[in-house]
Formats: C-alpha cells, sequence, structure tokens
C-alpha cells in the first residue's frame, strides 16, 4: 500500500478484512470446532495475533516488510525434499528447445476458455517468430471441449486445435499434469507463465525463473504484484488479456537482463529461507510438548489449554495492555498536553513581558511629552 491513494489503502485495511471474515466464517466455524476438542480457547479472526502461534509460508524479499511480534513465524518457503523427476518425453522435448517456455495456472483455479485461446495464439505467435521455439503447457483444469475447433495466427494460417492437444505440433508440448519444479529447474525454460499460486512463485524464485503472471483470485494478485515489486515478473489483466501484450512482455522477460538477475537475487533468499520449515516443525513439537505443563484438568479429566499461559514467552506485553496503553496512546497524549501547557505558558508569559514592555514605553512616552509642553509654556 506504500504507493496506493486513500481509497485503496481503505479498502484494504477496512473493507477487505471484513470480506474475508465473512468468506471463510465457515472454516473458522471448523477450526474453533477443532480447537474445542483438543480444550483450545477459540478464534475470532483469521488475523488474530495476540494468542495465537501464527507459521507463515513466506519471507522478505518476496514478502513486504513488516513489524511481526515474536508470536508470528515466518517459517517460508515451504518446498519438499524431492520432486518427481522429467519423462522421457519432457526430457526430451526440453533438451531439444533451449527456449522453452512452461504454461502451468494450477490445480485449483481456472481462467474463461477465450482467455485459453489468446495464450494458445500467443504460444504459437512466439513460436512462429522465433521468440521461444518450445512451448509446454499444462492445462490441469482446463476443459479442452471449450476451446474453438481452430486458431488463427497472424500470418494467415489457420491450424486445428485438435492437433495442438494431441500434441502433433513439433515445438508444442501439451499435457494434463506435469513435474512442474523439474521443468522449472531445467536450463532451457526461461519463462514460467503462471496464475501467481504462493507454491508455483516459490518454485519459480527458488529456481530463478522469471514469471509472466495472470493473477486469477485469492492471493494472486497481490503475490503478483510483489514479484512485479520485486523485478524478477511482469504481470497481466484477466479482463483485459491481448495476444500482442503478452507476446511484448515476454520479449522483455527474455531481453532485459535485469529480471534474471533479480530472479537469482531472490533465489538466495529463498534457498536459504527453505531450511526454516525444520524450525516450523519444532516450533509444533515445542507446543505439544509444553501443552503438558501448562495445561488444567477440567471435570471430565480432559486436558484443557489456556494460550496466554502456553504462549507467555512470546507474547508481546502491549497485547494484554490495551489499545491506548499498548501503543503508549496514554503516554504520548500525556506528553502533547503537557507540551500544550509550556507552550502555552511560554506564550503567554511573553504576551505578558511584551504587555509590560509596551505599558513602560507608553508611559515612558507620556512623561516624556507631559515634561515637553510644561517646558515650552
Amino acid at each position: 500500500m506504500e504507493n496506493e491513494s486513500f481509497y485503496n489503502r481503505f479498502i484494504c485495511a477496512i473493507i477487505q478484512p471484513l470480506r474475508l471474515h465473512w468468506y471463510f466464517r465457515d472454516n473458522l466455524n471448523y477450526i474453533n470446532a477443532r480447537r474445542a476438542e483438543v480444550g483450545v480457547n477459540k478464534i475470532h479472526d483469521f488475523r488474530e495475533r495476540a494468542n495465537t502461534l501464527f507459521l507463515t509460508d513466506s519471507f522478505f524479499g518476496f514478502e513486504v516488510p513488516d513489524a511481526w511480534p515474536p508470536i508470528h513465524q515466518e517459517i517460508g518457503p515451504i518446498l519438499p525434499d524431492t520432486f518427481p523427476s522429467l519423462s522421457s518425453d519432457l526430457e526430451l522435448f526440453l533438451s531439444t528447445h533451449p527456449r522453452t517456455m512452461y504454461i502451468a495456472f494450477g490445480s485449483v483455479m481456472y481462467t474463461t476458455p477465450e482467455n485459453y485461446a489468446i495464450i494458445l495464439q500467443t504460444a504459437l505467435e512466439l513460436i512462429n517468430r522465433n521468440i521461444l521455439d518450445g512451448v509446454i503447457w499444462s492445462t490441469v483444469k482446463m476443459n479442452e471441449s471449450e476451446l474453438p475447433l481452430t486458431i488463427n495466427l497472424s500470418t494467415g494460417d489457420i491450424i486445428l486445435t485438435s492437433n495442438l492437444l494431441n500434441n502433433l505440433h513439433p515445438h508444442l508440448y501439451i499435457t494434463k499434469y506435469a513435474p512442474q519444479f523439474a521443468i522449472l529447474s531445467h536450463e532451457n525454460t526461461k519463462v514460467f507463465f503462471g496464475h501467481g499460486g504462493v507454491s508455483s512463485s516459490h518454485e519459480s524464485i527458488y529456481t530463478a525463473t522469471p514469471m509472466l503472471v495472470l493473477p486469477i483470485a485469492y492471493d494472486q494478485p497481490g503475490n503478483a504484484e510483489r514479484l512485479e515489486l520485486a523485478g524478477m515478473a511482469l504481470k497481466l489483466s484477466k479482463l483485459d488479456l491481448k495476444v500482442d501484450d503478452i507476446i511484448s512482455k515476454i520479449v522483455r522477460l527474455l531481453s532485459e537482463e535485469s529480471f534474471k538477475t533479480n530472479a537469482k537475487r531472490l533465489q538466495v533468499l529463498a534457498k536459504y529461507n527453505s531450511k526454516r520449515k525444520y524450525r516450523g516443525a519444532d516450533l509444533i513439537e515445542i507446543m505439544l510438548n509444553l501443552a503438558k505443563y501448562d495445561s488444567i484438568k477440567n471435570e471430565n479429566g480432559e486436558l484443557e489449554v489456556n494460550i496466554e499461559t502456553l504462549l507467555r514467552s512470546w507474547i508481546t506485553p502491549n497485547s494484554r495492555m490495551g489499545f491506548f496503553r499498548g501503543n503508549y496512546l496514554d503516554v504520548f497524549g500525556a506528553a502533547v498536553i503537557i507540551a500544550l501547557v509550556l507552550i502555552s505558558s511560554l506564550g503567554y508569559g511573553f504576551y505578558k513581558a511584551i504587555m509590560f514592555a509596551f505599558r513602560k514605553w507608553s508611559l515612558k512616552s507620556r512623561n516624556s511629552e507631559t515634561f515637553s509642553k510644561a517646558k515650552d509654556e
């Protein structure tokens, strides 16, 4: 929000939290039910930090820096220790296509058939113009039956969509699922065209692959903005997707060295921070073990946990002091009042001194005039 208008900051700080609370109310009720089963008190807001150990799958560099309390621990990026390897077909395709773009929009989200058709046309245009020599597309949620029967290129050529889906094009490889991390790790994968989900973003950062991001929903627009601000990505709009815009941005990602440099800079942060997932596991183990000593038994013999007691080593005092005392508003308010009193007193004293000097001067002037008149007479 650093460079945003008052309106956007108001929406972000006030309206959006209310929307999120409404959208996720069922999830919150489910979590509270599970908490009650193990004797843990309820929470009322997903953003509540005061009495909740909050583990974040992120890291500064990708995440915007913020002053988080000790109870909020970054443990990301969380990446598996092992990944599926490339199939023989994909290995052969990548090894013979030194300028490959990988396209994937995750396993949950999907965009419109019109946008898919535009992306498919763009892939062919990039190959025909020799900007890329290969494209791999993991379609996952895309419904191929909704695509147009043919794709019309700017050269006037007409290509049957069925031929593309059956991998009859020598430079386009389409599959339902693909080993994404293995593809991104390959030296011939130059650009990742994705939706900006957090897992995909972390994998792209970890492999230093510049991204073209088409955010669709949830955290994806925010991730796209972070990636663009970090200098390793460019973003698109799902409401105004155009072939020429996609091509021009891919050309920039391929030709401007800054995108690869910034991706490598973030890669350093991701590789070191990825070790913190073990810290996250340790924190959970710590809480489970401390609960045995900080719990009490109810009348049914079941353990009940007081979160504020369990997490007392990490909960900052300001969370217990209330809004005014915790933010030192009472102290700052008193300081302002004292300053105003001092300034008013000094001002009043200065005013009285000026008035005293003025009266003395006036009296002296009158006496001088009276003396002059008497002398003249």
